[in-house]
C-alpha cells in the first residue's frame, strides 16, 4: 500500500527543491567570478593607459627638435671649423665682458681685428659701423678685437680715444698679448670672421673690400638663425 504525501506538502518539498538548486548555482557563479577577477590584474582606465603608452604630442615634438638640432650640428662639425673664444683680454672698452660662448644659440657674430693706426682699418671701419646699426637689432653682434701692431697702440686712453673717434659703438676687446689674435691664427688687419648662431665660422675677409658680400652673408646667416627652432 502507497504512503498518501498531501498535496499542500507536497508542493512545499518541491519549493524548497527549486530554492536550493538555485541558491547552489549562485554559490558555484560567485566563485567563478571572484577566481576570474584575481587572475586578471587591476588595469587602469582607457584615457590613463594611453597616456602610459603613448609619448605626448609635446615630448615627441621636443624629441624631434633635439634630433633635428644634433643632426645640423654633426652637418656643420663635418665641413665648418668652430669659432674661436676671446682668450686672455687685456681690456674691454663699450662693455664690461663679452664671450663668443655666452652669444651662440642667441647671435650671428662678427669678430673684427682691427688696431687704430691701421690705415686700412680706418677706411674699412665705417662699414662695419653700419652693419651694426642695421642688423643688431636683428641679431648682428659685432665685436672688435684691438690687436695693436705698435707699442704705442696698447695704451688703454689711446684706444678708447680712437674708438669714440670713429663713432664705434659695438663692444671692443684689447688684445695687447695677441693670445685672441693667435687662438685664430689671424696675420691680417683688418680682417674679419662671420659666426653663425651654432659657433661655426661661415665667412671670412681680409683686408678691405668685399663690403656687399660680407654684408649678403650677413644677411644670409640672420635668416638661417630665424628658421632654426628655439632660437
Amino acid at each position: 500500500m502507497k504512503a498518501f504525501v498531501p498535496r499542500p506538502l507536497l508542493l512545499a518539498l518541491t519549493l524548497v527543491v527549486i530554492v536550493c538548486a538555485i541558491a547552489f548555482i549562485e554559490l558555484r557563479f560567485d566563485r567563478v567570478s571572484a577566481g576570474d577577477a584575481q587572475a586578471i590584474p587591476d588595469q587602469p582606465p582607457a584615457a590613463q593607459r594611453e597616456e602610459t603608452t603613448e609619448p605626448r604630442p609635446s615630448s615627441t615634438a621636443e624629441q624631434t627638435q633635439r634630433e633635428d638640432e644634433a643632426e645640423r650640428i654633426a652637418r656643420k662639425e663635418a665641413e665648418f671649423t668652430r669659432a674661436a673664444e676671446i682668450v686672455a683680454p687685456t681690456g674691454f672698452i663699450n662693455t664690461d665682458g663679452i664671450t663668443i660662448g655666452e652669444n651662440v644659440g642667441e647671435k650671428v657674430v662678427l669678430v673684427e681685428f682691427w688696431t687704430y693706426s691701421c690705415y686700412n682699418c680706418q677706411n674699412a671701419q665705417p662699414y662695419i659701423n653700419s652693419f651694426h646699426e642695421k642688423y643688431a637689432d636683428d641679431g648682428l653682434l659685432v665685436i672688435g678685437v684691438h690687436r695693436p701692431e705698435f707699442e704705442f697702440e696698447q695704451d688703454y686712453a689711446s684706444v678708447e680715444a680712437a674708438v669714440r673717434e670713429a663713432g664705434i659703438e659695438y663692444p671692443v676687446v684689447l688684445d695687447n698679448d695677441a693670445a685672441t689674435w693667435d687662438a685664430y691664427d689671424n696675420r691680417y688687419w683688418p680682417a674679419w670672421y662671420l659666426i653663425d648662431a651654432d659657433g661655426f665660422v661661415r665667412y671670412k675677409h681680409f683686408g678691405e673690400g668685399a663690403y656687399e658680400e660680407t654684408e649678403a652673408k650677413i644677411r644670409s646667416l640672420l635668416e638661417e638663425k630665424d628658421q632654426i627652432p628655439g632660437l
